[in-house]
């Protein structure tokens, strides 16, 4: 229950976002779980009971989960569920997200999210690819919670916008050297966060572990030192969300106060 908890506080955190769209998401995956998240990005409540999670060509339903959190039957507004079942491969799989009612799975019209970890051509790639919401032989690295970074729009699909544990990646470094680097961290009073002279940030935001933006910019940044005024913020676990020109990239941030 511990380790379930600090999922969904991490996954919670990850995946907050200040844009709307009409959409129902995956937003992340603990395949040694069997935990599914799941977001409406939409602006209104939607029972999404019937829509249908299909890993490794094994289709079942969301209703047919066990509920943690959340009210599936009616999922409001920037909301997330979070259900557990299915059995999800850890060592490797995918995960799409169907509309409800499906029988044809290749139709691209029914498949509305995928993400696989680990290793690539499983399940329902093909029908991802053929959607234009994934690349084939793509997959996230490193270990669950896989957790998704993306503002729910039409073009934030794909491994760029997901997450794993413990993965180095071009998110993260470039020729060696780090895109956006923070510290300290643990901080107490002021983060200072460095951006290389390659990369250009549009904007950010600081989200605590209620999935509240506590501190945003849209301000653009290149090549600069920004501090970050953190001292009136209670202590705790937070996510720094920037993103930049090409890709979003997500730090996590410990304060003390």
């Amino acid at each position: 229950m511990k380790n379930l908890f600090k999922t969904l506080i991490v996954v919670l955190a990850l995946t907050t976002t200040i844009d709307s769209f009409s959409q129902i998401r995956i937003t992340g995956v603990d395949p040694n779980q069997n935990l599914v998240f799941i977001r409406n990005y939409g602006a209104t409540t939607v029972d999404i009971t019937g829509y249908i999670l299909s890993s490794k060509l094994t289709n079942f339903t969301v209703g047919s989960m066990t509920v943690i959190a959340g009210t599936p039957a009616s999922l409001g507004s920037m909301q997330t569920a979070w259900v557990q079942g299915g059995s999800l491969d850890a060592a490797g799989a995918d995960l799409a997200l169907y509309a409800p009612n499906t029988t044809d799975f290749n139709n691209t019209s029914n498949l509305l999210d995928f993400v696989q970890w680990k290793s690539g051509g499983h399940g329902r790639e093909s029908v991802a690819v053929s959607k234009g919401i994934w690349t084939a032989g793509d997959f996230v690295c490193g270990n669950p919670t896989y957790t998704y970074n993306g503002n729910g729009g039409t073009v934030d699909y794909g491994v760029n916008h997901w997450n794993g544990t413990g993965c180095t990646t071009s998110i993260d470094e470039v020729n060696g050297g780090e895109k956006l680097t923070i510290y300290p961290n643990p901080a107490k009073d002021v983060l200072n966060v460095t951006i290389a002279s390659n990369v250009t940030v549009l904007s950010y935001r600081l989200v605590n572990i209620l999935g509240e933006v506590v501190l945003e910019s849209i301000q653009n940044y290149s090549n600069e030192k920004l501090l970050l005024d953190i001292s009136g913020f209670p202590k705790g676990q937070y996510a720094l969300v920037v993103n930049t020109a090409t890709e979003v990239i997500t730090k996590k941030v410990l304060i003390t106060q």
